[in-house]
């Protein structure tokens, strides 16, 4: 069917007031290019992006689950629609790696050849299209790279948009890996920055030791708002989107547990992920690493005993550390030494004892082992072999030697990642023989560290420190190598034995005999 002149004119005329709405709203954008009704969620991201180029905002935030079209709306579109209405403007796409980086460079340079491209004054640079370092024809330059082994160009920009700068779960349990992602933004992404000097940082939280972990506050509880870099004091827009609604101040004004694409993954897709709970859920799709409820250890694994009242008489005394050399505590987040005191008794219970943890150097941190050692007397001390051990094991032998504190050091091989080297002691917590000290019972100086242990043992392994769960599993992990306890002594009577005593000891020696 021919369309009338009068029908021609007007579609013509409905084009040309889509181009330019596309041209001015970051949302009729996005709905041009995609051709698709924007669900709830993408209209708060549209407004993020949109209060960034009104420059109400320099720096932003945007977390989200997995597949719910983050990176879409924030690392694709949002760049070429910049790029449309700032020509000359220079921007830096930053990801997890090179690879990636083409992918999404060559999705961004792609929208500005598409028939739906709504800015015709712009187009791509003949002699500059690569996928991840192109241009346009107006002077404005677009370059991609991966944080992780990626070729950083050396381009100034005046954007930089970060998605995912610590993903997979390889890379966010790695401590080496996240550290070396933060120093690639302070140093090889922030010195680029120029002129409005923007930031966007689109993250699915892998771990609370990202990026954007070492900007926000410890407390930080998932909440969208306002929160000052706790080290620059810099002020950042965080836009918190979890999968299921956990607080009244939701940004799309759910009610807590309401989804937050229930069309696309709701109850029936989601469910089953919601009710195994953990890590996965909880940091993956409602973006807090360290989860309410724990993740290998809970409340409930704790049990509780008054140190005031046990009987040490039972306990075999062991020890184990986990030590960090002076090179490992240097950084922005040093590691630290870790001393723990066990006692086990005749059932196979085991108890914390006593505990120090510190960040100093070898020499200070050993004299606080001695200490631990004449305290104590423990039957033996279990650490970890390795270059660490290899390092200041002389020192350790010197000063036992000159304090007159000896044990018998065992040194015990850490072959696999750290959640498979804590099962033991998660087998014993489970079994409820995992003893912890009354916190009213203690000293303020042993508090401290309690503390410490148990804010990282319930955030682990996602947890930014975990070197007294390192200690804690150290031991645990050797215990097919200690002694249980025995029953307590018995004061013996200033009248001498009684007549049970007596009994009890003829039948003990006729077991003998019998055996």
């Amino acid at each position: 069917m021919m369309m009338s002149p009068a029908d021609m004119e007007e579609l013509i005329l409905l084009e040309e007031q889509d181009r330019r709405a596309a041209q001015t709203s970051f949302l009729r954008f996005y709905m041009r290019m995609t051709g698709f009704y924007p669900p709830a969620h993408i209209r708060v991201i549209s407004k993020l992006c949109e209060a960034m180029e009104s420059d109400r905002i320099d720096r932003a935030m945007l977390f989200a689950p997995p597949r719910h079209a983050k990176t879409l709306m924030a690392t694709t579109l949002f760049p070429a629609w910049l790029m449309g209405k700032y020509p000359t403007a220079k921007m830096m796409s930053v990801v997890h790696t090179q690879k990636y980086a083409g992918k999404v460079g060559r999705n961004v340079r792609n929208l500005l050849t598409k028939p739906e491209w709504p800015f015709p004054d712009v187009s791509l640079a003949p002699d500059s299209q690569a996928k991840d370092q192109w241009a346009t024809s107006g002077g404005g330059e677009y370059n991609a790279f991966g944080a992780i082994g990626g070729n950083q160009h050396g381009n100034p920009a005046e954007w930089l948009f970060m998605d995912d700068l610590v993903k997979g779960r390889k890379i966010a349990m790695s401590a080496h890996m996240r550290e070396e992602v933060w120093e690639t933004y302070k140093t090889d992404l922030l010195s680029r920055l120029q002129g409005r000097a923007k930031q966007l940082m689109v993250f699915t939280r892998w771990h609370m030791d990202d990026p954007a972990g070492r900007i926000l506050p410890e407390n930080f509880d998932g909440s969208t708002g306002w929160y000052e870099d706790r080290e620059t004091g810099e002020r950042w827009y965080v836009l918190s989107l979890p999968a299921v609604a956990e607080h009244d101040n939701d940004p799309l004004g759910r009610k807590p547990g309401e989804w937050l694409w229930p069309e696309q993954f709701g109850e029936k897709k989601l469910g089953g992920v919601r009710k195994r709970g953990g890590w996965m859920w909880s940091a993956l799709f409602q973006q807090r690493p360290s989860p309410q409820e724990g993740l290998m250890f809970t409340l409930d694994h704790i049990t509780r005993f008054d140190p005031t009242k046990i009987d040490l008489t039972g306990l075999q005394i062991y020890g184990s550390s986990d030590y960090a050399t002076k090179e490992e505590g240097q950084g922005d987040n040093p590691d630290w030494t870790v001393h723990m005191i066990w006692g086990i008794d005749r059932e196979m219970n085991i108890f914390l004892l006593d505990m120090w943890r510190g960040r100093t150097e070898s020499d200070k941190w050993i004299s606080h082992w001695i200490r631990l050692v004449k305290k104590w007397k423990p039957l033996r001390w279990f650490e970890e072999s390795g270059q660490i051990i290899n390092s200041v094991g002389p020192l350790i032998k010197t000063q036992m030697m000159a304090e007159r504190a000896f044990v018998d050091r065992v040194q015990i091989a850490s072959t696999t990642d750290k959640p498979s080297r804590a099962q033991t002691l998660l087998g014993f917590a489970a079994m409820g023989k995992f003893y912890l000290p009354h916190r009213d019972k203690v000293s303020p100086a042993f508090l401290v560290h309690l503390d410490a242990f148990e804010t990282e043992l319930l955030q682990f392994p996602t947890g930014r420190k975990d070197d007294t769960v390192d200690a804690a599993t150290l031991f645990a992990r050797g215990l097919d190598r200690v002694v249980a306890g025995h029953a307590p002594k018995k004061q013996r009577s200033p009248h001498g034995d009684s007549l049970d005593d007596l009994w009890s000891r003829h039948d003990e020696e006729q077991a003998r005999r019998d055996r």
